[in-house]
């Protein structure tokens, strides 16, 4: 079932569909590089896993190979597990 309502004056956006994934990324961020999972992707965010705990609100760069680097800003974080966005949207 799906809702569609209005949150104090506002729609609500319906956020974009999610995948389940399961791929390495090379992590850029001010702690460092380091090896990464991404474990969950839309056309706007994601979610991985790092051995570095991210912070809320760091830059950080994603990268596979043969590919660009894509960028993102960590929006949460929980242990090894974060979430973020992508700073421009990308194609699935």
């Amino acid at each position: 079932m799906k809702f569609e309502g209005k949150l104090e004056g506002r729609e609500l956006v319906p956020r974009p569909a999610r995948i389940d994934a399961s791929f390495d990324v090379l992590l850029r961020c001010p702690a460092g590089e380091f090896g990464a999972s991404i474990t969950n992707l839309s056309g706007r965010g994601f979610r991985l896993r790092s051995p570095c705990v991210l912070e809320p609100g760091c830059q950080i760069s994603l990268e596979v190979p043969k590919m660009p680097p894509v960028k993102g800003v960590i929006r949460w974080a929980a242990g090894n597990d974060a979430g973020g966005v992508f700073v421009e949207a990308v194609a699935l």
